[in-house]
């Protein structure tokens, strides 16, 4: 049986385990079609997931033990101290609701990334938290650094069972909005103690088998990490946050995991790879095209756009009528979409608020509303069944493939 997916007005559906696309060159498109103003310096604003595959987790709220009653289930700690003196008070605890959750990815280059939203009372807290330089244990401590070892499961865990990382605080922010947050705004983050105080433990970031200290299951993984909020211009120092929480990874799906997908046009003058727009990442765009219903194949893994690399996994089915336009895949049995995105609009390429040509998923949207011919973009990310050929394929850890 095929299955279908509708996306309407370029929305993510954002799951489990997927996989990401290369960094972009930015082309300069010189026009200000509303978005901001124009830029003409062609320079890379790093604002996309770096160039790597990754291992996407759901992220689960710790359940503060041992402290039970005293710390709700959590997954963020903001203080609303300068000491940091309210560690029992439950108002500074964030967690996961209907309408805010955290996911956790996982690079194959060292990396790793923090992101969405988490709550308390009324305040929600976005985040997008980097981290850098993944070290083993034994690497850790070879540089001076230590495992902070606290909470129940933190002080049953086994250094060697953790990897160690440093929040990237050049990259990473979080934004409070709402009347009970400490402080509304913008705000970067940094590592706390400062790793490059010799005078200060050096914790970083530390996950693995009991890596969220704060829970009371012992063989779950999970991450914590300390660190300061501190102001976006100046760098001051202002509050004390901690993350703790369990981390839960799909099994591998097969098809080599999750695969980036692209819809290609038909003829030679229908579509363009993304290279020819300058860019680095692989994937097309289509048209120009006038209103009407198309339907075009989608292709997962077709890496410098040659299909004869990848895997056809389906169809896409472009409708533009009215103003509107939407894409319903139809995608082959044992395959299905972990994450859609779409584009619409009367240039090649969707425009960034600077000005400049971009060709990054989580930048797509349908321009309200549309007229004359149109190019679109249709990106996916499909997961296969489960290989029972991969079933050896797990890593040296034990624990599955990432971490």
């Amino acid at each position: 049986m095929r299955t279908k997916y509708l996306i309407v007005l370029g929305i993510c559906f954002l799951f489990f385990t997927c996989q990401t696309e290369p960094v972009e060159s930015e082309t300069n498109v010189n026009m200000n079609k509303g978005k901001g103003n124009q830029n003409n310096n062609n320079q890379n604003d790093d604002d996309d997931d770096d160039n790597a595959d990754f291992t996407e987790c759901s992220i689960i709220d710790a359940d503060r033990s041992p402290f039970g009653a005293q710390q709700p289930a959590s997954n963020f700690w903001w203080s609303e101290t300068p000491a940091g003196d309210d560690y029992f008070d439950a108002d500074t605890y964030f967690s996961q609701d209907a309408d805010n959750s955290l996911i956790f990815r996982e690079y194959d280059n060292g990396t790793a990334r923090i992101i969405g939203s988490t709550v308390s009372g009324t305040c929600v807290v976005t985040v997008d938290v980097w981290l850098k330089d993944k070290k083993s244990w034994n690497e850790w401590q070879a540089l001076g650094g230590d495992h902070k070892k606290e909470g129940t499961a933190g002080n049953a865990s086994n250094s060697e069972d953790m990897h160690f990382y440093v929040i990237d605080d050049e990259l990473s922010t979080v934004t409070a909005s709402g009347s009970d947050c400490v402080q509304e705004g913008d705000f970067r983050l940094e590592q706390r103690p400062d790793p490059n105080d010799p005078n200060t433990p050096n914790f970083g970031a530390h996950i693995g088998i009991g890596g969220a200290n704060f829970d009371s299951d012992l063989s779950a993984i999970g991450l914590s990490t300390w660190g300061w909020l501190t102001d976006l211009d100046t760098g001051e120092r202002l509050w004390l946050i901690d993350f703790n929480f369990k981390i839960e990874c799909p099994e591998d799906p097969g098809f080599s995991g999750c695969e980036t997908a692209y819809a290609k046009g038909n003829s030679d003058d229908d579509h363009a790879c993304f290279s020819e727009g300058g860019f680095n990442n692989w994937g097309w765009n289509i048209g120009p095209i006038s209103e009407g219903s198309y339907t075009y194949d989608v292709y997962a893994a077709a890496g410098q756009c040659n299909i004869n690399n990848g895997t056809l996994v389906g169809t896409v089915t472009i409708d533009y009528n009215d103003g509107n336009a939407s894409a319903t895949y139809d995608l082959q049995e044992g395959y299905e979409i972990q994450e859609e995105h779409f584009y619409a609009g009367s240039t090649p390429y969707p425009v960034k608020n600077n000005g400049n040509y971009t060709v990054a998923p989580g930048q797509y949207y349908v321009e309200d509303p549309l007229s004359g011919d149109i190019y679109v973009i249709a990106h996916a990310v499909v997961c296969g069944e489960e290989d029972d050929d991969d079933d050896d394929d797990d890593d040296d850890d034990g624990n599955g493939g990432a971490f």
